[in-house]
């Protein structure tokens, strides 16, 4: 199986495995992971509303969660999926 790899901004991308390895060239990036919403309907919800910044020349590994939505600002980076599918439903927000 391949590994999905994206380069520069990437929006609303929806994550595949748990977590994402997000390296960073000669600028910083901010990321926004978005909740799939509850099964069966739309009630996407921001994890971090304050946009957290990966600063340039750098690398970071960070929770997505299967289902989920990754989107990254900032472009010159590459977002790589790491980790497992573990389930469908691993980051969905449930009430």
């Amino acid at each position: 199986m391949a590994v999905a790899v994206y380069a520069g901004d990437i929006g609303n991308v929806v994550w595949a495995t748990d977590k994402v390895r997000i390296s960073t060239g000669d600028n910083p990036v901010q990321i926004m992971i978005r909740t799939s919403g509850k099964p069966n309907s739309n009630d996407d919800r921001t994890f971090e509303p304050d946009l957290p910044i990966i600063p340039s020349n750098s690398s970071m590994d960070m929770y997505v969660g299967v289902g989920n939505k990754l989107t990254i600002i900032g472009g010159n980076s590459t977002a790589m999926a790491i980790g497992t599918a573990s389930s469908g439903d691993a980051g969905v927000y449930q009430n």
